[in-house]
């Protein structure tokens, strides 16, 4: 047979079976990315070792040149296999295209046929003869040019192999430094005893130091495999997509141990944990208790506090299992939810304090959410709504009209409404709810209708209040108009036919008569000015404040006086009674001053919206100034005490105030706040 193994060869063939069998281990995880490329590395370091081993038992030039063609077998396939698990683990696999695997392998297969075919030629070596015989088998042999260059070729390839590797150790941390570290000392270590091997000088020697370092590769790339998971679960380059994602990531085996973890997942782990993988689970992921056990796939919800503050993180789990089906881990992913958490919540709180009712409707009108706020307007809980058609507490006399309102733009995206309908409160009472729709039914995080509604029962009732308040005022005006009006027509009829006969006498009582009958003229048209005051301004328009101002002064007999206006303000008012306040505001300033050298200005308030009438008259005594506005009160003796009061009247029907104070000059001044909300909106006033 021309074999005589001895110890050394035995030993090389158990390191041959024993990387052979790291090989089919990783052939069976075939499907991780980078098994196949690694399972080639060991074969040909089993070839080399193999081929060590026969050789050194070799007692025939034919058998030794047998196991030298294995060995090389194992060498020249060392190189390349071992370049393209480097580029597969760096994730550079995309390099080694077809034309790239074409070079990559010509110069090894052109030499492994000058191996096989050497007895025939000299290209490679010159075989002289043993110069040691088994179970220590040696040839004297010659190398030649291509020989040094086919070494050359495969330790440059090794050489750039463990570059790449060593770089891409440098930049990534936590496992893959272990790993780097593995590899990198299970790889250098044969390569140094190649270099013994060539300071030794005879590579034809049985105690080749490379074959038997392999012992030592195996054994480190077996406690990679086995005790840090290497090819376990996570793809070789999976830092390409797991390293930079900015959530946490943890990958655990069926038996619970943390096999990896990306640098956000460090970054989330309490402090002090150390290094997670290889650890129990339980120990270092954050909340794995919570749902450790499941055997669905899902997601959950958890908080973590970190820093002093609550972070939340939706957590996708993921079964991950062999091209059998075979369970082999679990993928966790901790999605950062924190400012979408709390965007949310802030809107539902937001939601939740509103005065208005949210509600949100389905196409055919059944209520599928309502706001926390129905319970403190309507008294329902908030839930005791869901379900029910909205027409169902919807007052008889109004639901034709919604239902109308609803089938029109039930299917029209985007429209908006606004209604009033009255709504059957919890205790059986009906509230008036302002209404405003719009339809998302197309929008996927509404599919309904939404309203907005606010309670304006309180509003509805002040302002019939008001009409009928209303009512009465013109009631007593018509009283007044007609019924004391037409006496006093006759009275002044009947005084004006007396004065015509009478004597000079009576003049003067006649005088006094008519005199008296004027002023109670003018208390009567005062009076009908000061009833219609009080009414409640329903309909405004735009008034310009320096046109409406002027026209006023016209009105009025201001006699000398002059008149400034400073102003460009436009308010939203009733004309004509804000045209009563100017004259009312003029004559009082007339009346109660010399005209001579009288100026009145009117102009805009600098700190508040509204406007101001003051003049350079006398001015109001301070003590007086919260009477004038009064009814009745007057310092002149012709006058009737009722054109300040009907000044008041009208402001306040506006929704306005009114103060009264002094001017630069020491005039009377009156400022007027024009306030943005409506009467009905305001408590009202006596």
């Amino acid at each position: 047979m021309g074999l005589s193994p001895g110890i050394a060869t035995w030993i090389l063939l158990v390191i041959s079976g024993l990387n052979l069998g790291i090989a089919a281990v990783a052939v069976r995880r075939r499907e991780v990315r980078g098994a196949v490329p690694f399972a080639l590395v060991m074969v040909s370091v089993s070839l080399y070792s193999l081929g060590t081993g026969i050789r050194a038992g070799s007692t025939t030039l034919s058998l030794y040149q047998v196991g030298t063609s294995i060995k090389y077998m194992g060498i020249l396939g060392l190189g390349p296999t071992q370049f393209w698990f480097g580029l597969v683990y760096t994730g550079r696999e995309s390099l080694l295209t077809r034309r790239h695997w074409a070079l990559l392998l010509a110069w090894p297969v052109a030499v492994f046929v000058l191996v096989v075919t050497a007895p025939a030629h000299d290209l490679l070596w010159s075989v002289q003869g043993f110069s040691r015989s088994a179970p220590l088998a040696a040839v004297d042999r010659v190398n030649g040019l291509i020989f040094w260059l086919t070494l050359a070729y495969i330790y440059t390839l090794i050489f750039i192999t463990y570059v790449l590797i060593f770089i891409f150790g440098l930049r990534r941390g936590g496992r893959y430094r272990i790993q780097v570290l593995l590899m990198l000392s299970g790889g250098i270590i044969p390569v140094v005893g190649s270099f013994l091997l060539l300071y030794n000088g005879n590579l034809s020697t049985a105690l080749d130091p490379t074959a038997f370092a392999n012992t030592i590769t195996g054994i480190v790339f077996a406690i990679a495999l086995f005790r840090f998971g290497f090819l376990d679960l996570a793809p070789i380059a999976r830092h390409t997509l797991v390293d930079e994602m900015v959530d946490p990531v943890y990958v655990v085996d069926v038996d619970d141990r943390v096999v990896d973890v990306n640098v956000a997942g460090m970054e989330l782990l309490d402090e002090g944990v150390g290094e997670p993988v290889g650890r129990p689970a339980a120990e270092v992921v954050p909340l794995y208790d919570s749902f450790h056990g499941s055997t669905d796939d899902a997601d959950s919800d958890v908080t973590i506090e970190r820093d002093g503050s609550l972070r939340f993180f939706d957590i996708n789990r993921t079964t991950l299992t062999d091209r059998s089906g075979a369970t082999i881990g679990s993928l966790l992913i901790y999605r950062d939810v924190t400012e979408r958490h709390i965007a949310e919540e802030r809107f539902k709180r937001l939601i939740e304090q509103s005065s208005d009712i949210i509600a949100v409707i389905d196409e055919s009108g059944d209520i599928t959410h309502v706001s926390q706020s129905v319970e403190e307007i309507l008294g329902y809980g908030p839930t005791a709504l869901i379900g029910a058609n909205v027409i169902e507490n919807v007052h008889p006399n109004d639901r034709d009209e919604l239902r109308a309102e609803l089938s029109a733009h039930g299917t029209e995206y985007g429209y908006t409404s606004s209604y009033r309908v009255r709504f059957r409160h919890a205790d059986g009472e009906w509230r008036v709810l302002e209404v405003r729709a719009r339809n998302l039914l197309k929008d996927q995080f509404v599919e309904g209708i939404v309203l907005n509604s606010r309670d304006v029962t309180g509003k509805e009732r002040q302002k019939r209040k008001l009409e009928r308040q209303n009512e009465r005022l013109d009631q007593f005006a018509s009283i007044v108009s007609h019924d004391l009006r037409n006496p006093l027509n006759v009275a002044t009829g009947h005084v004006d036919m007396l004065a015509s006969d009478a004597g000079s006498e009576q003049e003067d009582s006649i005088e006094t008569v008519q005199r008296q009958l004027e002023r109670m003229d003018a208390i009567i048209s005062d009076a009908l000015t000061l009833a219609r005051s009080g009414e409640v301004i329903t309909e405004t328009t735009e008034v310009r404040l320096e046109d409406i101002s002027r026209t006023a002064w016209q009105n009025v007999d201001t006699a000398e006086a002059d008149l400034v206006v400073d102003t460009s303000l436009t308010l939203d008012a009733d004309k004509d009674r804000l045209l009563n306040v100017f004259e009312n505001l003029y004559r009082n300033s007339a009346e109660h001053n010399e005209t001579t050298g009288l100026i009145v200005r009117v102009g805009s308030l600098s700190e508040t919206f509204g406007f101001y009438v003051e003049d350079t008259g006398t001015g109001i005594p301070e003590d007086k100034r919260g009477q004038v506005l009064e009814q009745g009160y007057t310092t002149n003796r012709e006058g009737t005490g009722f054109g300040l009061a009907i000044v008041r009247d009208i402001v306040r029907a506006h929704g306005w105030q009114i103060t009264v104070s002094e001017s630069d000059e020491g005039g009377a001044r009156f400022e007027i706040e024009c306030a943005e909300v409506p009467l009905e909106e305001q408590p009202a006033t006596a």
